[in-house]
This record gives structure tokens, sequence and C-alpha cells, in this order.
């Protein structure tokens, strides 16, 4: 078998990050459910948190991983990689493989994503107490020019300033990402429907992978249920509108575009 075929069994999943989001971490582990397939969860994201071999927004070359996963994952139909990477990251991706290596990009609704988004940080990003360096890079890469105006905040007040740097990502990173010609998939119509979440299986595998029923109605059975690590945290873009204080709502008009509002809207994403 030529080595393109064997990474042709490599997939991906991209997102801008999933923040301790329980949604997408189900997706990553409905994925590893099958005996066939084994996927990574934010591996290159949370890897510089321990090994300071790169700054944490920086990723190995895709090409090169792509083949490092291709030759650990030899034992299994498929192997892949959840959210380490951004869409608009993956060109060398498909410049080197085209369809032979499948991708698609993994969205929320855009006020659910900022909670997680925010919350991740607030709570200091799984480190242990003392240990801030992960944190430390992101208020180091805050562009406070662009909140000027706007409730002030000191190094401290995580999620006054992490609110807006979400705010940023999602007028800014995420346009990037949702402007990339690739399939945009909704995770909340993966929530439901067993069947939607089998023709993804099939589409990122070359039709390899088929989950049964049984193995659906496990892992949809754990939609509500966290995982290890994960506290009982479930919010809907509803209840986050409802609940946003003045300064939030004046932050949402100042930095998020008419035009982002207008693709994350092409989604069926209101704001």
């Amino acid at each position: 078998m030529s080595e393109t075929n064997h990474d042709s069994h490599v997939f991906y999943v991209t997102s801008q990050g999933y923040a301790g989001d329980h949604w997408y971490s189900w997706f990553c582990k409905a994925l590893n459910a099958h005996p066939e397939v084994f996927a990574y969860i934010a591996n290159e994201g949370s890897r510089p948190k321990y090994f300071h071999e790169r700054t944490r927004s920086e990723r190995p070359d895709i090409v090169t991983f792509t083949k490092f996963i291709s030759d650990v994952g030899r034992t299994y139909q498929a192997v892949g990689d959840c959210y380490s990477y951004r869409a608009h990251k993956m060109q060398p991706l498909v410049d080197a493989y085209g369809e032979d290596v499948r991708w698609i990009n993994l969205v929320r609704h855009p006020y659910v994503w900022l909670f997680f988004y925010t919350r991740w940080r607030a709570t200091n990003m799984r480190m242990g107490a003392g240990k801030t360096k992960p944190l430390d890079h992101e208020w180091n890469i805050v562009q406070h020019e662009l909140y000027e105006g706007l409730r002030p905040y000191t190094k401290d007040d995580v999620a006054i300033w992490a609110f807006y740097r979400g705010l940023t990502f999602l007028n800014h990173h995420m346009m990037k990402d949702l402007n990339v010609d690739v399939q945009h998939i909704k995770l909340e119509d993966i929530t439901n429907s067993p069947e939607y979440f089998n023709k993804i299986v099939a589409y990122l595998t070359h039709d390899r992978v088929s989950f049964d029923k049984s193995t659906l109605d496990l892992v949809y059975s754990w939609l509500y249920k966290p995982f290890r690590g994960e506290e009982t945290v479930f919010v809907t873009a509803q209840d986050q509108k409802k609940s946003f204080e003045d300064w939030q709502l004046e932050a949402i008009d100042k930095i998020v575009s008419q035009e982002a509002q207008n693709k994350y809207k092409e989604l069926g994403y209101e704001l």
C-alpha cells in the first residue's frame, strides 16, 4: 500500500478550540467509542502548556503531523485530531492531499462558544494553583487598544478581558475560518441526529467506519453526562443572551461587526 493511501486514514476536525465545552469533548469521545477509530482531542493545543517547545498559538506543520499520526494510528481504520488546528490554517493539508485526507470545521452557537471561552480562562485553563504561564500568555496577547471606552479591567479581571477577547475571536479569527471552503458543521445538529453523526463519520473515514445502533445509543446517552474532569455545565444561547449585563451588550455591539453577524445568521445562528 502506498504512503498516500496510509495517510488517507487520517482525518481532522477543526474548531476555534473547545475550552471545556462538554459537547465538543463528547463528539471526540463518541468517535473513540468505535474500536476502529482513534482521535486525539486538542492534543497540540494542550501540549505547549506543559512542554515549552513552542508558543500556545503555534502548531506542528500539518503535513508532517499527518504523517506522524498516520504512523502511530496504523492499528485503526481511522486516526484523527480534533480541535488542535484552525480551519484557516488548513490550506497546506489541502495542497498536499486534496480529498485523500478529509476534514470538517465544527462550529457552535457564538454565545455558547463565548461562554466556554471566557469560563476556561477565568478558571485558569485546568492548570494547578500558582501555575499561570498559559494565562499569562493569554494576557500578553490581549489587544487592549480595541477595548478602550468599554468597562475597564486589570490583569486579575479575567472574566472581563477574556470576554472581550472572545468577541474579537468571533469577529475576526472565526470569520477567517468560516470563509474557508469546507463543510462547516453545527455541533448542535450532530447532537440532535445520530444519523447525521454517522454520515459525518462516513465522510471523514472514506466510508471505512460506521456506528451500529447500540453504539450510537451508548454515545448519545453521554450528551448530558459530564466526563471525568468536567463539571455539570449546560448553557443555551437563549440563556446567555438573557443573562448579559449592560457592559457585555455594549462590548458585543462595539466589537462584533454586522458582517460577522450576517455570517452567523447564514449558519442559522441569531445574535
